[in-house]
């Protein structure tokens, strides 16, 4: 019984700790588009301090309605075939179809 015990509260605590520790604040950011069927196509965007997650401030300004982000090098989506060409989307942008989308990685 007590080896099964220990056992239990060993996983438990491995399940929680993995899990509080994926809720850094972080988040991956994507340009979105709407497409006319109800789908969307994305572009995976890099934080302007060059990391993959958007963390703190990044992240609150990437969600705020102004947002513009800035690509430099044409991006690839997805799916095959679709380009994002160097320009400025985003809300804040003259290109507001495009939004910003940020993914919430520690909701288990």
């Amino acid at each position: 019984k007590n080896l099964l015990t220990i056992a239990i509260v060993a996983c438990s605590v491995a399940i929680f700790s993995s899990c509080s520790s994926n809720d850094d604040g972080c988040h991956e950011c994507h340009i979105a588009l709407e497409n006319a069927d109800g789908s969307e196509t994305m572009w995976h965007i890099e934080s302007p301090s060059g990391e993959e997650e958007f963390c703190g401030d990044e992240l609150e300004n990437a969600e705020s309605s102004s947002y513009i982000y800035t690509v430099t090098d044409t991006l690839y989506c997805e799916q095959m075939g679709c380009i994002l060409p160097p320009g400025e989307y985003g809300p804040g942008s003259a290109n507001s179809q495009y939004e910003i989308h940020c993914e919430e990685h520690g909701d288990h």
